[in-house]
């Protein structure tokens, strides 16, 4: 890791590897959960189109600035985040 991106954390390195690691996974399920929710939000027909259009927009709106948190905090406590749409899929925990 460049010493310039490196954290400054009171936690062991086995606690730092075993948070960011929980993180990351929970990071990488919350990008497929927006992903998801946009499709809903694209293929959506029917006679409540708009207001259900306009719902899961609001949520995709909210997944996605979650996952802007998560990883603030991953980086916050010193190792990289997510770095690919691989590294997001071989991060997913199996459901």
């Amino acid at each position: 890791m460049n010493d310039t991106m490196a954290a400054t954390t009171d936690l062991s390195s086995s606690a730092t590897a075993e948070i960011s690691d929980g993180l990351r996974h929970l990071l990488a399920d919350a990008f497929a959960l927006y992903m998801k929710t946009k499709n809903f939000h694209w293929h959506m027909f029917g006679p409540h189109f708009r207001d259900f259009h306009l719902l899961l927009d609001e949520q995709a709106r909210n997944i996605f600035a979650a996952t802007d948190l998560i990883a603030e905090r991953v980086r916050k406590i010193g190792p990289p985040t997510l770095r690919s749409i691989g590294d997001i899929a071989r991060r997913q925990l199996p459901s």
